[in-house]
């Protein structure tokens, strides 16, 4: 089945559709955009969405923790590179 028509077919189960049915597709639709790269590593490692959110919360738990610097001392830091 050629990708037009898989749409279609799709497109019609959706609009007939019971309640049941749409969360289970859209449980379907959010499992397979959690496994996209959605960012990478400054060392080139692909992130999927999962893996970003979690290094969002790391980050942020380091910055509620005082684990942060300032710009003008991460400027003077890099000053010195």
């Amino acid at each position: 089945m050629e990708t037009i028509d898989l749409r279609k077919t799709v497109i019609d189960y959706v609009k007939s559709a019971d309640e049941r049915l749409l969360n289970v597709i859209k449980a379907v639709v959010e499992s397979y955009q959690e496994n996209d790269v959605v960012a990478f590593t400054v060392n080139g490692k692909p992130l999927t969405k999962y893996q970003y959110e979690q290094v969002l919360l790391e980050a942020e738990s380091e910055i509620e923790n005082g684990n942060s610097i300032s710009p003008e001392a991460l400027e003077k830091e890099s000053n010195e590179w």
